[in-house]
């Protein structure tokens, strides 16, 4: 097997419109988002899976000086500083878009997106909440201020030729050079999922990078099955 060559290249990680992939299951959320643009007031971008919202979110913040992207705190911080972060990006903006991560939050973080969204009221300004979380999941004071924002769905590609433009965007930013059998493979023998294909992939970028080989159909067969 040949080694795989890692470029030794410092090449930016943000994420663009040029390696976003506009397909008919993000088409409704796409509109929608650029109407918030136009009218303002609180949004709520939600997904069942994966869906590129994160990807999506960046590419409007680089291309729009007037918004602040807001993110969690990777810090231990009580809700109130978290709040006095956010306000501090954010209060000379007029659009304001908060990326959470999937799932629950801390209750620090739950309490500060209360009052984020409160501040927002009382300031006119336009508030954007990605977050993917059941809602029986959420705290209730948060929970009941989001379903008083209008909500919008994103979804992953449903059929292979848009799951395979996604995955090759993917591996286009990961800067990893992967042959082209191994993704009719991965769309063959793993489910159709957005969630299970990105997982695929990271573990056989990572077995790839461990073994310093590069991966081929057959290789990726055999680090799936022994996985499976």
């Amino acid at each position: 097997m040949s080694e795989q060559q890692t470029l030794a290249l410092s090449l930016p990680v943000r994420k663009h419109y040029g390696s976003w992939v506009r397909h008919p299951q993000v088409e409704e959320a796409s509109g929608r988002l650029a109407l918030w643009f136009v009218q303002g007031g609180l949004l709520w971008l939600t997904s069942d899976g994966v869906s590129g919202k994160s990807h999506l979110l960046q590419a409007l913040a680089d291309e729009n000086p007037q918004v602040a992207l807001l993110a969690c705190d990777e810090r231990n911080v009580s809700s109130v500083q978290q709040l006095k972060l956010w306000l501090e990006q954010c209060e000379l903006q007029a659009y304001w878009i908060l990326d959470l991560p999937a799932g629950t939050l801390p209750s620090a973080f739950a309490y500060a997106v209360f009052h984020l969204i409160e501040r927002a009221k009382e300031m006119n300004k336009a508030l954007l909440i990605s977050w993917r979380c059941a809602e029986e999941l959420m705290p209730p004071e948060l929970r009941s201020r989001l379903l008083m924002m209008e909500k919008t769905q994103m979804s992953a590609p449903a059929d292979d030729k848009d799951l395979k433009y996604v995955l090759d965007s993917v591996l286009h930013h990961m800067q990893w050079d992967m042959k082209e059998t191994v993704l009719p493979i991965l769309l063959q023998y793993v489910p159709r999922s957005l969630d299970a294909l990105l997982s695929a992939l990271v573990l056989l970028d990572a077995y790839s990078k461990a073994h310093k080989v590069k991966m081929n159909a057959a290789l990726a067969l055999r680090v799936l099955a022994e996985h499976d």
